[in-house]
């Protein structure tokens, strides 16, 4: 039996999309503009369409290519130092985006604070993390940047995978997925944009959460999974299968 799906009017969008009905991977999206990225080219720097960054001596870890098309995130052992690969290409909300990715997690990442999604493009791989280790109550993530929206975890505070979203420096969104960050586990990420800055967030097809006022529409964005340690000096690994986005053309 085949496990090719199709939706005409995938999440309310209005794309044709071919779907993975068992793991919910999107397989193709029926817009102007379709990207996906495997990670099946041995080469990843500043030349090609994807980019590293990390800071500090104990952080200074080539980002690998695995066997099946795995990239892997290396925190590194010292606290608060970021390590995380980013998309160069741009993309906008206005142009009603569709943003997928797959990943887990390895060895410990009881310290871990993880970011997956989209951030202000003049950011890039530069900077800070999209969002702050600082002291948090429970239920709540901060942001460095002035506009993302994504999906992150402060695994020192809780395991809860939250939604995040901040739009133009304002106060933050964070709201609770109700799933919680378990080692050696795949999720699927998936964010859906429309036209006026509405964000819809699913994990492994399910919706988790809605930001009607989530982002600046016309800001550009890029995609970037990364993380570090908020504490002791324990690596933790983060292995993103891909990455893929649709939307119109400008």
């Amino acid at each position: 039996m085949s496990r090719v799906g199709c939706s005409y009017n995938y999440h309310g969008t209005g794309r044709q999309v071919f779907f993975d009905t068992a793991t919910h991977e999107i397989l193709q999206i029926m817009s102007p503009v379709f990207y996906k990225n495997d990670f099946l080219n041995p080469v990843l720097d500043e030349t090609n369409d994807v980019e590293t960054a990390e800071e500090g001596t104990a952080n200074a870890i080539a980002i690998q290519v695995l066997t099946n098309g795995y990239v892997r995130v290396n925190t590194g052992t010292e606290a608060d130092k970021r390590n995380v690969v980013a998309g160069e290409l741009i993309l906008e909300a206005e142009n009603e985006l569709i943003f997928q990715c797959k990943l887990h997690t390895t060895t410990s990442d009881t310290a871990l604070l993880l970011f997956a999604g989209l951030n202000e493009a003049k950011a890039e791989a530069t900077g800070k993390m999209p969002i702050k280790d600082d002291s948090h109550a429970t239920g709540t993530i901060d942001a460095w940047a002035d506009d993302c929206v994504g999906f992150g975890v402060r695994a020192e505070t809780s395991d809860n995978i939250y939604a995040v979203s901040c739009k133009n420096t304002a106060t933050p969104q964070s709201t609770d997925t109700g799933y919680n960050l378990t080692l050696a586990t795949d999720y699927i990420f998936e964010i859906i944009l429309d036209a006026n800055g509405k964000a819809l967030f699913y994990i492994d097809g399910n919706q988790v959460a809605t930001h009607s006022a989530a982002i600046t529409v016309t800001d550009p964005l890029c995609w970037l999974v990364g993380g570090l340690i908020t504490a002791g000096s324990t690596a933790a690994l983060i292995d993103l299968d891909y990455v893929l986005f649709g939307q119109n053309r400008s």
